[in-house]
């Protein structure tokens, strides 16, 4: 076999998820041409996915020493430093690689995208965001206390708004020293990422709010002049004329080096000048805005309006609760993250974590073993509900939990192991149940059997790649599929994902298991499928009308051009989607 029938054998096995596969195939190739930097690079790819990261970093190493002009090389080394959660190697295998390929798009996106991380993940920004919801928290119970009906009930809300006070300075005092320990282009990196979520934004910075934003900040000191004074006189980069201040957005670059010129127009440090920005900006304008909403309420604070419906995915308070849970700043909650915020709450670990584990069957629909912002948002609710709470009460309760410091005991944290052992094992045992409930209902309905024989051609009791790519094809054709040899392809490798046996084919309970999945992730009833599959299965197909399926829509100039754009790259098996392993992590052409 030769190096290129190799290298094109290991991608079908990665496109199919086969990693083991992959690796085997790759590794042939790479000792026939061991200077295919292309084929190192997948290889180091294929090994993340089994989670062999030293291997993984060898060969993306590999890869670079054999061509330091070839990005994606250093993509993969910033992915594996990713997932080893070594944010400043990820962030500087970005930067080297960028020094190489300054125009690279995939290595700009996750250079940007790491710093997001870790800034999102420093013990700065979780000081800032515990802060920002302690605020609310003491805000809420400032606003109960003064439409209190009784001494009671005063009492019982002031020394809930003394408490949260507490948290919130602490919170402040600890965001002062993290800060007090970055180096000054650190706290301006900090600083457009702290902006940056608060507007909303996902890579730049509005000019004329900031602006806005700094004047507000700085109109009751007495240097309020000087501030004006630098904001009149400096321009932004690339932001022109005044007239152009309300569409002018910074991106990363633009915005520190804008900063560095207010820095010398306002004659201090940039240090001084970030940590200023901070305090006055993320606390003073954010508790401005909370009073004026709440004056604008009649003095009612607006997530306890009665009466006033709000989404409660859009409260900055759940917003800020999702963040607390999320210890690791990985955008998502899981197991440890729930039980350890309900101990906090309750006291109770053993209560705690089977509370936790029940709530994370319910919610996790998909057994992803995680909960998304939105999941956890009913989560929440769910235990709002429980506890008989309103949502405010709850998050109140919940803020001045999770921002005790106190350490957790060996015997809780063994706790937390033993339920999610278990929990484990529960998802496990309904993983398969939900397996051998779709292969049987597959299998036990007649048409499935009729539908494997008419697509095992060679009658050798299996339906192979190109036997499954010849029925698929036929199906979307029949379907009216537009692009229906891509989606065959990339419809066929997902199939073929089901070969458990790793041997290149599906055997009949293989096959059950896959076209279930089809159906389901085609969002059609799978009776309905199967039936369709077999009537146009059956047509005969002459030789002309075969040849003229497969390859008459590859010869059409037009879409050609299309693939080219879309990342499609001819191979022997016709055209094969660009599948990609995540959104930011996307093959280049040559790597195929």
């Amino acid at each position: 076999m030769s190096a290129k029938e190799a290298k094109e054998k290991g991608r079908v096995a990665y496109k199919a998820e086969k990693w083991e596969d992959a690796i085997h195939h790759f590794s042939a190739s790479l000792t026939q041409e061991p200077s295919d930097a292309p084929c190192l690079a997948l290889r180091s790819s294929a090994y993340q996915k089994l989670n062999n990261l030293e291997k993984a970093l060898e060969d993306a190493n590999g890869s670079i020493a054999l061509n330091p002009e070839y990005a994606r090389g250093h993509f993969r080394k910033a992915c594996v430093y990713s997932v080893m959660k070594k944010s400043e190697m990820e962030i500087q295998a970005y930067e080297t690689g960028l020094n190489n390929c300054p125009d690279d798009k995939s290595l700009q996106r996750g250079l940007e995208i790491a710093r997001r991380v870790q800034t999102a993940s420093s013990k700065a920004s979780h000081a800032a965001n515990t802060s920002m919801a302690t605020l609310e928290a003491a805000n809420s119970r400032s606003m109960k206390a003064n439409s209190s009906k009784d001494i009671s009930s005063f009492v019982t809300q002031t020394k809930w708004n003394l408490e949260l006070q507490m948290r919130t300075l602490q919170s402040k005092l600890d965001l002062v020293k993290e800060l007090g320990q970055m180096t000054a282009n650190a706290k301006l990196d900090f600083l457009f990422n702290l902006i940056l979520e608060d507007s909303g934004s996902s890579e730049a910075i509005a000019l004329d709010k900031f602006q806005e934003a700094l004047k507000t900040a700085s109109s009751n000191l007495t240097f309020a002049d000087g501030v004006k004074l630098a904001l009149e006189t400096v321009k932004a980069p690339s932001s022109g004329s005044d007239a152009n201040l309300a569409t002018t957005k910074l991106k990363r670059d633009e915005f520190q080096a804008y900063c560095h010129q207010l820095v010398t127009a306002m004659n201090t440090t940039v240090s001084d000048f970030s940590e200023f920005v901070v305090y006055q900006v993320k606390f003073v304008a954010n508790i401005a805005r909370d009073n004026s909403e709440t004056e604008k309420d009649g003095g009612v604070a607006p997530s306890t309006m009665a009466g006033k419906k709000k989404n409660i995915l859009n409260d900055p308070r759940m917003m800020a609760l999702f963040v607390m849970f999320d210890k690791d700043a990985d955008s998502t909650v899981d197991f440890k993250e729930v039980a350890i915020g309900l101990y906090k709450l309750s006291n109770n670990m053993e209560d705690s974590a089977k509370n936790a584990a029940a709530l994370l069957l319910m919610m996790d629909q998909n057994d992803e073993r995680v909960l998304t912002y939105e999941t956890f948002a009913r989560l929440i609710m769910s235990v709002a509900a429980a506890s008989n709470l309103t949502f405010d009460e709850l998050a109140d309760q919940l803020t001045l939990a999770l921002t005790d410091k106190s350490e957790l005991s060996e015997e809780v944290m063994n706790e937390i192991i033993m339920v999610e052992e278990n929990l484990e094992k529960i998802q496990q045992a309904q993983a398969a149940n939900n397996e051998r409930k779709k292969t049987m209902d597959a299998l036990s309905y007649s048409r499935t059997q009729k539908l494997f024989d008419l697509w095992d051609a060679n009658g050798d009791g299996s339906i192979d790649f190109q036997e499954l790519l010849r029925g698929i094809r036929k199906y979307l054709k029949a379907s009216h599929v537009s692009g229906n040899i891509v989606e065959a392809e990339k419809d066929a490798l997902m199939i073929m994902g089901h070969d458990k046996d790793s041997n290149q084919s599906l055997d009949k309970e293989e096959f059950a298991y896959a076209m279930a999945n089809y159906a389901e992730s085609i969002q059609k009833p799978l009776h309905e499928v199967i039936d369709f599959m077999v009537v146009v299965g059956s047509k005969e197909t002459s030789m002309v009308e075969e040849f003229e399926m497969t390859y008459s829509e590859m010869n059409n100039v037009t879409m050609n051009k299309g693939y080219q754009k879309s990342g499609f790259k001819r191979s022997s098996l016709g055209i094969i989607v660009d599948l990609g392993e995540c959104d930011e992590d996307e093959e280049e052409e040559d790597d195929w």
